[in-house]
Formats: structure tokens, sequence, C-alpha cells
């Protein structure tokens, strides 16, 4: 897609980090925009600092768990009804657990994989319909370098981004031949707020 000017994108996790800069370029290159997250108060941050650069787009905020099938599915909806259509998601949204699989427990992995993994498959499959509509359209899945290779003491993180490598670039193949294009993003270490939002349980040290 090379002109993004008056393109519709919608993208998770957008209250900070990641979600909140590529909000803020998208604004800068003419998008309008649907910015989801469960932490309202730094959706509207971003949404503000949106609107104080670029008075003439069309923005939206969304609280929405990616964990959850329904809530994807309606923001899904209620960006089309907002917007009239859509042309890229970036399923950006994600959480971070640090113990060992062995001490790990089935509640805190399934907690990551349902955001992590399970909110791209949400996301993907309720605006595919969508974006199938579209002349041309985009399909964005962030990932990470713990999709490529692994660390000990972030298993459900690094499952979560290997499934999540291995599900976008099988979905890039099967709409090859279509309009819609799939990109796959492995972003290495970025200050974020990922930690924010994480449960710790294990010590690495001392930083000094």
């Amino acid at each position: 897609m090379k002109n993004l000017k008056d393109k519709i994108v919608a993208i998770t996790g957008a209250a900070s980090g990641i979600g909140r800069s590529l909000a803020l370029n998208l604004a800068d290159e003419g998008c309008h925009l649907a910015i989801s997250d469960i932490n309202e108060t730094g959706l509207k941050e971003t949404a503000d600092m949106v609107c104080s650069r670029s008075k003439n787009l069309r923005i939206t905020t969304h609280k929405v768990d990616t964990s959850d099938h329904k809530q994807v599915k309606q923001y899904a909806d209620d960006v089309v009804k907002a917007h009239g259509e859509v042309h890229i998601i970036i399923n950006n949204a994600g959480v971070v657990i640090t113990e060992t699989i062995e001490d790990l427990s089935y509640e805190d992995f399934e907690w990551l994989m349902g955001i992590n993994l399970w909110g791209v498959i949400y996301g993907c499959k309720e605006f595919l319909p969508y974006l199938k509509k579209q002349d041309s359209a985009h399909i964005i899945n962030i990932s990470s370098v713990n999709g490529i290779f692994t660390n000990p003491n972030n298993g459900p993180y690094c499952t979560a981004k290997f499934a999540v490598r291995g599900f976008t670039e099988t979905l890039a193949q099967e709409l090859a031949d279509t309009k819609i294009k799939v990109s796959c993003v492995h972003p290495g270490g970025i200050k974020t707020n990922i930690a924010n939002n994480g449960r710790f349980y294990t010590c690495f040290g001392h930083l000094t």
C-alpha cells in the first residue's frame, strides 16, 4: 500500500509503546485511526496526542480486551460503523511473564496466550471480511525477535510469538493471490510499557 492518506487503520494496544508510536506516525501520513486498548486513560492520551498533531483526521477510541473474542468482533464492527470501512489492522497488543515453564501456573500461561496469540487470531479473522471489500488492504501482526529465538524464563512469550509468526506466514500464503497483504514484524528490545502490564516472578539479579 503505497498511499496511506485517508486510509482507515485499526491498532490494538495503542495506549502506549509501539501502538502509540504507530498511531502518531500513521497520523502524520494522513491516516484516520480506530485505536484500541484495555487502558482507557492511556488510550485517551494517545488520541489527544494525535489530535494535537492533526486536526483533520478522524480518530475513534475503543476499549477492547483482545483476549475476548466477542470484544474483538465488536471492535471490528464498531470501526466500520464509525468510519465506513477499514483498510489496515495492526494486531499489536501484548503482555509478558517472566517465570520458568516448570513453575508457571496454567492460569498465567493462558492469560498471556489469550492476549498475545488469540488476540492476533481474533483480530485477523474478524477484520478480514471487511478488508476483503477493499481494493488494497493490509494485515500487520506484531511478533518479536522472541518469535525467532528463545531465552529462559520467557517461555509463554516465546511460545506465543513463534505461534504468531507461523500463523501470519501461513495467512500470507493463503492470501497471496488476493488484494490483502500480510506482514509479520519482529521488534527487538524497545522501551515500552509492556513490563508495566506484565507478571514477574523470577529475579534476574541487580542492575549496576
